[in-house]
């Protein structure tokens, strides 16, 4: 009964995430497709004025308060942070590329937003079925690139899911979730992308 309480309870917290998924998917859209119209000229303006924006304060967001608080506001409003933030990573950004972020400022401490998302694009460029080969023999998988030599069983067990079904850590939001609980413990040393922060 508390196993189907507890689904129940990721089932709708999962549901509440799709509305801003899609309202980011509308803006990406809006932004990226090229059209000729003079309405989608002007739709492209507020877009780009915003990533100027937020590469602006991201340049200097570890010096500075303001710049956190940007970033902080903007995310609590969902899409427009988001489709910004992306732009510290790609010039054409993708629905997906929106939802890893979402799930990152989920998961994250807010002050580790920026850094998760860095050391995401760097491990995975946000391919949530990437895998990486180690010359030890085990393998790094998802976002985040949980090794399979014992990493990624631990963390899995530790959020209450099957540690012995290695393609877990191809879910992005349980890679996301076990990447959090990781950053929470050690930081980020556990990840070689530690040096894109």
């Amino acid at each position: 009964m508390l196993q189907a309480r507890k689904r129940l309870k990721r089932v709708q917290n999962y549901s509440r995430s799709l509305i801003p998924v899609g309202v980011l998917t509308l803006i990406i859209s809006l932004s990226v497709v090229p059209s000729a119209s003079p309405a989608s000229t002007l739709s492209h303006k507020p877009i780009r004025a915003l990533m100027a924006m937020t590469i602006k304060s991201s340049a200097s967001h570890h010096g500075s308060p303001k710049s956190s608080a940007v970033r902080h506001a903007g995310a609590r409003r969902g899409g427009p942070a988001v489709v910004a933030e992306l732009t510290d990573f790609t010039n054409h950004p993708t629905p997906s590329d929106g939802y890893v972020v979402s799930l990152i400022h989920q998961d994250f401490p807010v002050s580790a937003w920026h850094d998760a998302e860095a050391v995401a694009w760097c491990e995975s460029k946000f391919r949530t079925t990437d895998i990486g080969f180690d010359s030890n023999g085990t393998h790094d998988r998802g976002l985040f690139q949980l090794n399979d030599g014992g990493t990624e069983q631990y963390l899995m067990a530790m959020i209450g899911e099957n540690p012995k079904n290695l393609n877990l850590a191809f879910n992005p939001v349980l890679n996301v979730r076990a990447a959090a609980l990781l950053y929470r413990r050690d930081g980020w040393s556990q990840w070689s992308c530690e040096t894109a922060i």
